[in-house]
C-alpha cells in the first residue's frame, strides 16, 4: 500500500502531491487532509473544502503507460471512489456520471481531478479525490449530497482507508494489459441514465449510449448517427435530480 501523509489542513492536496513529485517522490503516496484552504476542481473551479469531508490525492507513476490510455484513468478512479462509498454502506444507489462525478442517490457526492506531471519517460498522475462525508456545498452546478445524509457517517481517516484499498484494486485492474475493457464494463454498470438526453458543449443533443473503447462518451443523435465526446462538460437534460 502507498505511504499516507495526513494533514489536518492544507492548501490543496493536489498541489502538495505535485510538489512532492517535483522534489523527487517517485513512489505511490497519498496526500490527504481533513480541510483544504485552496481546493480546486476541474477547469479551474474552486472546490469547497471545509472540515469533515475527505480530500485526498494519490501520486501514481505512469511512465510505462501509453499516453492514449491515460484518458481512461479517470474511469478507474471513479470506480474506486464508488467502491469506497459502497463499502461505507449508504442506503442509496451509487452511480457514476461522465466524466468523473460519483453520485449517491442521483446527487453528487464526490469529484475527481487528475493532473499529470513530469517529463516524457518519467510521468506521474496526481489523482485528486474530494468526498462529501459530513456536508456538501449548496448551489452547485449539479445538486449535491453527502454520505452522512444517507444514514452512514464515516470519519475521514477511516474513509481514506477504504479509498486507498479500492484505488489499489482498480488501478491494478486498469494497469493490466486487458483490464481497461473490464473497467469500461464495470463503469457502465454504474452509469447514470443510460438513454438519457444529453447536450454537448458543441450544442449537439442526443441520447447517452455508453462508452467508446477508449472511455469517451458516445451520444446517439436523433438521426441514428453517433458522436464521440472525448473531453469537457456535458449537460444532462433529463437525468438531473430535483434541487434539495
Amino acid at each position: 500500500m502507498p505511504e499516507i501523509i495526513w494533514h489536518d489542513s492544507v492548501g490543496s492536496t493536489n498541489a502538495e502531491a505535485l510538489e512532492l513529485y517535483a522534489n523527487g517522490q517517485r513512489f505511490p503516496v497519498w496526500v490527504a487532509a481533513g480541510e483544504q484552504t485552496a481546493g480546486r476542481g476541474r477547469e479551474g473551479r474552486a472546490w469547497v473544502s471545509t472540515p469533515g469531508n475527505l480530500y485526498a490525492s494519490l501520486v501514481w507513476p505512469v511512465s510505462n503507460v501509453p499516453v492514449d490510455r491515460l484518458a481512461g484513468l479517470s474511469l478507474a478512479a471513479g470506480l474506486a471512489v464508488a467502491d469506497a462509498f459502497v463499502a461505507a454502506g449508504p442506503d442509496a444507489a451509487i452511480q457514476l456520471k461522465w466524466p468523473n462525478d460519483v453520485l449517491i442517490g442521483g446527487y453528487k457526492a464526490a469529484g475527481i481531478l487528475i493532473e499529470t506531471t513530469g517529463q516524457p519517460g518519467e510521468l506521474a498522475a496526481i489523482i485528486g479525490c474530494g468526498l462529501n462525508l459530513a456536508h456538501h456545498p449548496e448551489n452547485t452546478r449539479w445538486p449535491a449530497t453527502h454520505l452522512a445524509a444517507h444514514r452512514r457517517p464515516v470519519d475521514p481517516r477511516d474513509m481514506l482507508g477504504l479509498l486507498a484499498a479500492s484505488m489499489e484494486v482498480r488501478l491494478g485492474q486498469w494497469d493490466a494489459s486487458s483490464g481497461f475493457a473490464s473497467i469500461c464494463e464495470d463503469w457502465q454498470s454504474r452509469a447514470l441514465g443510460p438513454g438519457s438526453r444529453i447536450r454537448l458543449s458543441s450544442g449537439e443533443t442526443g441520447s447517452f449510449r455508453g462508452l467508446s473503447s477508449s472511455g469517451a462518451l458516445e451520444v446517439e443523435r436523433d438521426d441514428g448517427s453517433v458522436v464521440v465526446h472525448h473531453a469537457g462538460d456535458v449537460e444532462w437534460l433529463d437525468a438531473r435530480p430535483e434541487e434539495g
